[in-house]
């Protein structure tokens, strides 16, 4: 039997600056990512990354790839850059899974916020964005008609439940 463990915690730290943890865990795996992103530009603006457990010794030498993250903008191409600077052959391909996790655990949670008023066009566009995203690979975005307010209420009440 083969068991995967993944958790994502997104924290507001200041108005614009989220940090997000990762953890990844199976049988021969133990990692965790701390990102810390600027939502005013949309950029990672640090990055660690720890291997306290891993198959091969070569292995933290992958991990500390995730440095070449720092100033990434989050957006389109982000999953490119991320194979290319993490998941290469002198990188960690599940290191890149769990970088690609925070973001979208990132995305997530910001999602149901509402922001400040120096955020609120940086917020629109970001929703236009994931309206046009999902809309084709989502039965609950692709509904006719839907806008944006039923789908923060939505999840606002599928997050309470």
């Amino acid at each position: 039997m083969y068991q995967k463990y993944e958790r994502y915690t997104v924290e507001q730290l200041k108005p614009q600056l989220y940090q997000i943890k990762g953890e990844w865990k199976d049988d021969i795996h133990d990692l965790q990512t701390t990102l810390l992103i600027d939502i005013l530009k949309f950029q990672i603006v640090d990055a660690k990354a720890n291997g306290q457990g891993v198959p091969f010794a070569i292995c933290h030498q992958g991990i500390s790839k995730v440095k070449d993250m720092i100033g990434s903008d989050i957006g389109p191409g982000f999953s490119h850059t991320v194979k290319k600077n993490i998941m290469g052959p002198e990188g960690c391909t599940h290191l890149g899974e769990l970088m690609l996790g925070s973001i979208k655990a990132f995305i997530h949670a910001t999602a149901r916020q509402v922001p400040s008023k120096k955020l609120e066009a940086l917020y629109d566009a970001k929703w236009n964005e994931w309206m046009n995203h999902y809309s084709d690979g989502c039965i609950f975005f692709s509904q006719p008609g839907i806008t944006r307010e039923e789908i923060i209420e939505a999840i606002t009440k599928a997050g309470k439940s």
